[in-house]
Protein backbone atom coordinates (compact mmCIF):
# COMPACT_ATOMS: atom_id res chain seq x y z
CA UNK A 1 0.00 0.00 0.00
CA UNK A 2 3.06 2.11 0.54
CA UNK A 3 4.32 1.50 -2.71
CA UNK A 4 0.83 2.54 -3.91
CA UNK A 5 0.62 5.50 -2.57
CA UNK A 6 4.01 6.97 -3.38
CA UNK A 7 3.28 6.28 -6.74
CA UNK A 8 0.20 7.82 -7.01
CA UNK A 9 1.96 11.21 -5.51
CA UNK A 10 4.80 11.19 -7.73
CA UNK A 11 2.59 10.60 -10.80
CA UNK A 12 0.37 13.45 -9.70
CA UNK A 13 3.94 15.55 -8.85
CA UNK A 14 5.08 14.86 -12.41
CA UNK A 15 2.15 15.13 -14.51
CA UNK A 16 0.67 18.42 -12.82
CA UNK A 17 4.04 20.10 -13.95
CA UNK A 18 4.19 18.66 -17.32
CA UNK A 19 0.40 20.63 -17.65
CA UNK A 20 1.32 23.54 -15.95
CA UNK A 21 3.60 24.19 -18.73
CA UNK A 22 6.63 26.36 -19.75
CA UNK A 23 6.98 30.03 -18.40
CA UNK A 24 6.86 33.04 -21.17
CA UNK A 25 7.61 36.81 -20.43
CA UNK A 26 4.94 39.24 -22.15
CA UNK A 27 6.51 41.93 -22.97
CA UNK A 28 4.23 44.95 -24.66
CA UNK A 29 5.27 47.66 -26.99
CA UNK A 30 3.72 51.43 -26.00
CA UNK A 31 1.44 52.55 -29.57
CA UNK A 32 3.16 54.59 -31.96
CA UNK A 33 1.77 58.11 -32.26
CA UNK A 34 -0.57 58.28 -35.07
CA UNK A 35 0.85 59.86 -38.12
CA UNK A 36 -0.73 63.21 -39.01
CA UNK A 37 -1.12 63.74 -42.82
CA UNK A 38 -0.89 67.28 -42.71
CA UNK A 39 1.82 67.60 -40.18
CA UNK A 40 3.41 70.99 -38.04
CA UNK A 41 6.63 71.75 -39.22
CA UNK A 42 6.26 70.64 -42.65
CA UNK A 43 7.68 71.70 -46.31
CA UNK A 44 6.19 71.83 -49.66
CA UNK A 45 7.47 71.83 -52.89
CA UNK A 46 4.75 72.59 -55.77
CA UNK A 47 4.84 72.16 -59.22
CA UNK A 48 1.19 73.32 -61.48
CA UNK A 49 -0.41 75.02 -64.39
CA UNK A 50 -1.90 78.15 -64.37
CA UNK A 51 -4.76 80.06 -65.66
CA UNK A 52 -5.99 83.72 -65.64
CA UNK A 53 -8.71 85.34 -66.81
CA UNK A 54 -7.76 88.39 -68.11
CA UNK A 55 -10.92 90.66 -69.03
CA UNK A 56 -14.37 90.31 -67.59
CA UNK A 57 -17.30 91.84 -67.54
CA UNK A 58 -16.38 94.14 -64.69
CA UNK A 59 -12.97 93.37 -64.06
CA UNK A 60 -9.53 94.09 -66.70
CA UNK A 61 -6.08 92.41 -65.60
CA UNK A 62 -2.88 92.19 -66.90
CA UNK A 63 -3.70 90.31 -69.96
CA UNK A 64 -6.17 91.34 -72.58
CA UNK A 65 -7.92 87.90 -72.84
CA UNK A 66 -6.65 84.80 -71.08
CA UNK A 67 -3.16 83.61 -69.72
CA UNK A 68 -1.99 80.09 -70.06
CA UNK A 69 0.69 78.85 -67.61
CA UNK A 70 2.53 77.18 -64.74
CA UNK A 71 4.72 77.36 -61.97
CA UNK A 72 6.63 76.39 -58.87
CA UNK A 73 5.97 77.50 -54.86
CA UNK A 74 7.52 76.43 -52.02
CA UNK A 75 5.28 76.34 -48.52
CA UNK A 76 6.29 76.17 -44.50
CA UNK A 77 3.47 75.45 -42.17
CA UNK A 78 4.31 76.19 -38.50
CA UNK A 79 1.50 74.33 -37.12
CA UNK A 80 -1.11 72.11 -38.76
CA UNK A 81 -3.06 74.92 -39.83
CA UNK A 82 -0.47 78.17 -40.20
CA UNK A 83 1.98 78.72 -42.65
CA UNK A 84 3.52 80.71 -45.60
CA UNK A 85 4.00 80.08 -48.99
CA UNK A 86 5.99 81.73 -51.98
CA UNK A 87 5.46 80.86 -55.59
CA UNK A 88 6.47 82.11 -58.92
CA UNK A 89 4.33 81.93 -61.81
CA UNK A 90 4.94 82.19 -65.53
CA UNK A 91 1.77 83.35 -67.92
CA UNK A 92 1.34 83.46 -71.59
CA UNK A 93 -0.97 85.80 -73.33
CA UNK A 94 -1.99 88.72 -75.30
CA UNK A 95 -1.11 92.14 -73.27
CA UNK A 96 -4.29 94.83 -72.00
CA UNK A 97 -4.03 97.39 -74.05
CA UNK A 98 -3.56 99.81 -71.28
CA UNK A 99 0.19 98.63 -70.88
CA UNK A 100 0.72 97.46 -74.47
CA UNK A 101 -0.73 95.34 -77.48
CA UNK A 102 1.10 92.09 -78.13
CA UNK A 103 1.88 88.57 -77.27
CA UNK A 104 3.96 88.74 -73.50
CA UNK A 105 5.15 86.13 -71.01
CA UNK A 106 4.39 87.74 -67.46
CA UNK A 107 6.23 86.64 -64.58
CA UNK A 108 4.67 86.93 -61.25
CA UNK A 109 6.58 86.67 -57.92
CA UNK A 110 3.47 86.22 -54.77
CA UNK A 111 3.95 85.51 -50.77
CA UNK A 112 0.92 84.50 -48.64
CA UNK A 113 0.36 83.60 -45.30
CA UNK A 114 -1.90 80.27 -45.21
CA UNK A 115 -4.50 78.71 -43.30
CA UNK A 116 -5.90 74.87 -43.46
CA UNK A 117 -8.03 73.06 -41.78
CA UNK A 118 -7.07 69.45 -42.37
CA UNK A 119 -9.71 66.83 -42.26
CA UNK A 120 -7.84 63.91 -42.11
CA UNK A 121 -10.67 61.45 -42.16
CA UNK A 122 -10.86 62.66 -45.77
CA UNK A 123 -7.50 63.39 -46.81
CA UNK A 124 -8.17 66.61 -47.58
CA UNK A 125 -7.42 69.91 -46.47
CA UNK A 126 -9.17 73.06 -47.56
CA UNK A 127 -7.26 76.04 -46.93
CA UNK A 128 -7.51 80.34 -47.65
CA UNK A 129 -4.98 82.41 -48.18
CA UNK A 130 -4.02 86.36 -48.47
CA UNK A 131 -1.45 87.54 -49.72
CA UNK A 132 0.66 90.57 -52.40
CA UNK A 133 3.58 90.27 -54.51
CA UNK A 134 4.70 91.82 -58.37
CA UNK A 135 3.49 90.85 -61.98
CA UNK A 136 5.37 91.90 -64.78
CA UNK A 137 7.88 91.57 -67.42
CA UNK A 138 11.46 92.10 -65.22
CA UNK A 139 11.79 95.74 -64.59
CA UNK A 140 9.24 96.81 -67.54
CA UNK A 141 5.63 97.55 -66.56
CA UNK A 142 6.10 95.92 -63.14
CA UNK A 143 2.77 96.07 -61.02
CA UNK A 144 2.48 95.41 -57.20
CA UNK A 145 -0.54 93.35 -56.33
CA UNK A 146 -2.37 91.78 -53.78
CA UNK A 147 -4.33 88.48 -53.79
CA UNK A 148 -6.91 86.50 -51.62
CA UNK A 149 -7.70 82.73 -52.26
CA UNK A 150 -9.46 79.89 -51.61
CA UNK A 151 -8.47 76.00 -52.30
CA UNK A 152 -8.28 71.94 -51.45
CA UNK A 153 -5.65 69.66 -51.52
CA UNK A 154 -5.95 65.89 -51.30
CA UNK A 155 -2.84 63.85 -50.10
CA UNK A 156 -2.56 60.41 -52.09
CA UNK A 157 0.58 59.26 -49.99
CA UNK A 158 1.09 60.61 -46.03
CA UNK A 159 3.22 63.29 -45.60
CA UNK A 160 4.75 62.28 -48.88
CA UNK A 161 2.64 63.50 -52.28
CA UNK A 162 -0.93 65.25 -52.49
CA UNK A 163 -3.09 67.14 -55.40
CA UNK A 164 -4.01 70.45 -55.01
CA UNK A 165 -6.08 73.20 -56.76
CA UNK A 166 -6.82 76.66 -56.11
CA UNK A 167 -8.29 79.81 -57.27
CA UNK A 168 -7.69 83.98 -56.64
CA UNK A 169 -8.64 86.99 -56.96
CA UNK A 170 -5.72 90.07 -57.54
CA UNK A 171 -6.03 93.47 -57.31
CA UNK A 172 -3.41 95.83 -59.14
CA UNK A 173 -4.92 99.28 -58.24
CA UNK A 174 -5.21 102.45 -60.50
CA UNK A 175 -2.69 101.10 -62.86
CA UNK A 176 -1.20 103.19 -65.61
CA UNK A 177 -4.31 105.85 -64.74
CA UNK A 178 -6.94 103.66 -66.83
CA UNK A 179 -8.97 102.71 -63.26
CA UNK A 180 -9.04 99.23 -61.07
CA UNK A 181 -6.79 96.28 -62.46
CA UNK A 182 -7.90 92.79 -61.38
CA UNK A 183 -8.42 89.43 -62.34
CA UNK A 184 -8.89 85.78 -60.81
CA UNK A 185 -6.43 82.71 -60.99
CA UNK A 186 -6.57 79.22 -61.02
CA UNK A 187 -4.21 76.87 -60.50
CA UNK A 188 -3.59 72.98 -60.05
CA UNK A 189 -1.01 71.12 -59.37
CA UNK A 190 0.99 68.36 -57.57
CA UNK A 191 2.37 68.66 -53.68
CA UNK A 192 5.63 67.02 -52.77
CA UNK A 193 5.88 66.72 -48.74
CA UNK A 194 8.73 66.76 -46.32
Amino acid sequence: MKHLLITAITVSTLSSAAFAGSTTHMTSTPPSAPTHLFAANEVQYDLFGAYMVGKGPVHAGPLKDHGWGGGLGINYFFTEMLGVGADVTELHGVQNRSIGISHKTLTQGTGSVILRLPMEEYNIAPYGYVGGGITGRFGDGNLASVHAGLGVEYRLVPNSIGLFTDARWTYYGDAHGNGDMNNFQARAGIRFVF
